[in-house]
């Protein structure tokens, strides 16, 4: 038996010989070159309603096509037109070539979502807000899919709503995404009819701290209100004529604002406020660090939250200056502890200042020129929250009293942080002190002209030093950090002038990276 099939399997063979021995080329068919699609992208992205044209080309020989949609066949044509429908989603398509043994296919996904047009201007923020079906979506993504400028800052957050800014105008289109779930918004930022000032234009509150030039700069005249001291200081600081104003001593601060919001540019810095702070000219110490008359101030910035123009309900957030919580980086500091400087930082720190008892001099310390003032030593008690009191001293070059006079209060209070004491007596006989400059973040701290007198809204940091993203910002306080003597020079207190958006003059100065 086995015989028998080993001769019916070797007929076969000779027969198939045989036969192709009688074969010419063209009776025997070979398999085609596959083909090869492209012009189609992996992913699309189309509103509701909207129609996607889709026109792929398709290289050597093909004996037909189909395209099929979610496992489904709807064509069976090259070019085919994809219709949204008025659902948010995400939609599998599949090309599929054929040619004699050859199978080749291209998958595409679709994404289909809801639209919102928006018009604003630029430095106006946007509240952003995805479509109610995003409710209950654990996450949201938002993101920019074209834009025209990189001057803009996208503040996205894990829920429907978001924060869009934008320097330059044009169209943007953004997307909020969950899944298979998509929102176009399409926000179209257009000349502001009306012009912007790069300059501050709103003074919203002043407060200083007693200090030898409080109710100087700017000038109390007997009977003034608050309402009319701030007004005083708005005639000083608002427009790019600004004058000087006085923080007076620790705690001493003022509020201020911009007609637009100051866009928060990655790299850069984007704000700055003047002081009056400068060099020391001729300081003994060998390859001293900058230092002359620095005197920085804190800086808290805040945007319009509430959207009515005013720092009422909003959220303050904190510069965070080299020294905001301890000055052990910089230059100087161990020249200030072999110095003998108080060089904590306190970060929740409180000091109350009393309304002085007396404004008449010291008998001891009367000087032969009666139009003088002579030293008083126990001039305005304070006390901190560190279990800590003492007095200010009232000097003989300022003889109004240094405890704001519209205060009616026989005490007041301020709060904030206190950074280290950056003062020393360079000539041992206190006729040189030398103010050090920290290394950036704060307001008088460097000469208005250097580049470390520009804030970078990016430095900002939430009441738990968290980094925080902020589109920009509205609002500016300023207070003064330092608390300290320096012998005849008096206290340390933060001058306050001119504030610029320095994107709207043009200014450019990149950021320190911490």
């Amino acid at each position: 038996m086995k015989r028998i099939n080993k001769l019916i399997s070797l007929l076969y063979v000779a027969c198939f010989l045989l036969f192709l021995a009688g074969c010419t080329k063209e009776d025997i068919e070979y398999a085609d070159t596959a083909p090869v699609i492209s012009g189609l992208e992996p992913e699309y992205y189309v509103l509701v309603r909207e129609k996607l044209e889709l026109s792929p080309q398709i290289e050597n020989e093909v004996d037909s096509v189909e395209w099929l949609l979610d496992n489904k066949k709807i064509a069976n044509t090259v070019n085919y037109t994809f219709e949204a429908l008025n659902v948010p989603g995400v939609s599998r398509l599949i090309l599929r070539a054929y040619n004699t043994g050859n199978i080749v296919q291209k998958n595409v996904t679709i994404t289909t979502g809801r639209f919102a047009n928006i018009r604003t201007a630029p430095n106006k923020l946007v509240w952003l807000e995805a479509s109610d079906v995003f409710t209950g979506k654990e996450r949201v993504n938002w993101d920019v899919l074209t834009a025209p400028s990189s001057l803009f800052r996208l503040v996205p957050s894990d829920t429907r709503t978001g924060l869009f800014l934008s320097f330059e105008k044009g169209v943007y289109q953004l997307r909020a995404s969950s899944g298979e779930l998509a929102d176009t918004v399409i926000v179209t930022v257009q000349r502001d009819l009306k012009s912007q000032s790069p300059y501050i234009a709103q003074v919203f509150d002043y407060l200083p701290a007693p200090g030898q030039f409080v109710n100087e700069l700017p000038k109390y005249t007997e009977g003034d209100t608050q309402e009319e001291m701030n007004e005083k200081v708005a005639r000083q600081l608002v427009g790019e004529d600004a004058n000087m104003i006085t923080l007076g001593g620790w705690g001493g601060y003022v509020v201020l604002g911009f007609d637009h919001t100051v866009i928060n540019l990655p790299d850069k810095r984007d704000f700055r406020i003047y002081g009056n702070a400068f060099g020391a000219s001729a300081n003994p110490r060998p390859n001293a660090p900058f230092g002359g008359s620095c005197e920085p101030a804190l800086v808290m910035v805040a945007y319009d939250k509430n959207k009515n123009g005013k720092p009422d309900d909003d959220e303050w957030y904190e510069i965070k200056g080299s020294g905001n919580f301890t000055a052990e980086s910089e230059p100087w500091y161990q020249a200030a502890v072999e110095n003998g400087n108080d060089v904590r930082t306190f970060r929740d720190y409180e000091m109350t200042y009393y309304k002085p008892e007396t404004e008449e001099p010291d008998q001891s310390g009367v000087v032969d020129d009666p139009k003088l003032y002579a030293t008083i030593n126990k001039y305005i008690r304070w006390t901190d929250n560190q279990g800590q009191e003492g007095y200010k001293i009232k000097n003989i070059y300022h003889t109004q009293t240094y405890y704001p006079a519209w205060i009616k209060e026989n005490k007041v209070t301020y709060k904030g942080v206190r950074l280290s004491n950056n003062s020393i007596d360079e000539s041992k006989q206190g006729s040189y002190y030398v103010l050090y400059a920290f290394q950036y973040g704060y307001v008088d701290n460097y000469p208005n002209s250097h580049d470390n007198s520009g804030i970078d809204i990016d430095w900002a940091i939430d009441k738990d030093g968290n980094k925080v993203d902020l589109p920009g910002i509205d609002f500016v306080k300023v207070y003064n950090g330092i608390d300290q003597e320096n012998g005849w020079l008096g206290e340390a207190s933060t001058e306050v002038g001119r504030g610029e958006d320095l994107h709207l003059l043009g200014i450019s100065i990149d950021t320190i990276k911490e």
